[in-house]
């Protein structure tokens, strides 16, 4: 029987690689190598991580002939497909009170969530939260490669920003605008061009967890638990990310027992933008009979 020196294909189950990485200031972003041009070679693990120094995270590497216009033009068509998802629906629907199909009856444990400045008939108007500020935290690079340029997280980034920019909208006045704020060490120049251009104001750490009280509503698409656990030891009325549940932390396991929450449907046009995240919002007091 003839022999091949052929080696074997490898099979679709081990074709993507995940990669962490952990800067000083405690920054870890889980990355994927499936969809880049190039894939990242792992090194081995040193016996020894604590006499290891930690990677410093860096800004995201754009692509040279990439300028403002033309990645405004992608946010845009990125836009139109999130804009057409169920995804997005039930986003948005949340957010504003909008009672669900499965839902049209919520039992007080499922009440909508209260971090709208509209008041339901059964409720104390002023148990109502107002929102002052919106904060994402972890959004990663819209515009950039990671890792030298081994990684791409870019459509991920752009659909999570026209999701960001989905629930500003909820709640945006044009006499009362909400102050937006974004933290990721990735950010590139052109990233901060494009979020200000959308009315986000990008600032470094730990100026977005400073910013960060009761009447905040925290967007962390990308967030790892070190910094939840201070996040939400501040009190926000509500986060969109996760899930929170099962971490470990009695920390955020706290915040996830007094608050409730609705899990997206998944993103088809790309799943692990939006995988498994939920909207956890603060559960409203009924209003006491007399």
């Amino acid at each position: 029987m003839p022999h091949t020196s052929r080696k074997k294909k490898p099979s679709s189950t081990t074709a993507t690689k995940r990669t962490t990485i952990t800067d000083a200031t405690g920054w870890t972003h889980v990355t994927t190598t499936g969809n880049a041009h190039r894939a990242h070679r792992q090194q081995p693990r040193p016996q020894n991580n604590a006499q290891q120094p930690q990677e410093e995270l860096q800004p995201a590497e754009a692509p040279k002939s990439l300028t403002l216009a033309s990645l405004l033009t992608q946010y845009r068509a990125h836009r139109t497909k999130w804009a057409a998802s169920t995804t997005a629906t039930t986003l948005t629907a949340t957010v504003r009170r909008e009672p669900q199909p499965e839902d049209q009856d919520p039992k007080p444990e499922q009440a909508p969530p209260s971090f709208t400045t509209t008041p339901t008939p059964t409720r104390k108007p002023e148990s109502q939260t107002r929102i002052t500020n919106i904060i994402c935290i972890g959004l990663g690079s819209p515009s950039g490669f990671l890792r030298g340029g081994w990684v791409d997280r870019r459509s991920v980034s752009l659909y999570q920003l026209n999701a960001l920019m989905s629930v500003v909208e909820c709640f945006n006045h044009p006499t009362t605008p909400l102050q937006i704020y974004a933290q990721d060490p990735v950010f590139n120049a052109l990233d901060r061009q494009l979020l200000t251009s959308l009315g986000i104001t990008v600032v470094e750490h730990p100026a977005g967890f400073e910013r960060v009280n009761p009447n905040s509503l925290l967007f962390c698409p990308g967030a790892e638990k070190a910094h939840l656990e201070v996040l939400l030891a501040r009190n926000p009325v509500g986060v969109v990310g996760g899930p929170l549940e099962d971490t470990g932390s009695a920390g955020i396991e706290r915040f996830v027992a007094r608050t409730g929450s609705v899990r997206l449907p998944r993103f088809e046009e790309l799943k692990e933008a939006f995988w498994e995240m939920r909207v956890y919002y603060t559960r409203q007091v009924e209003e006491e009979e007399p």
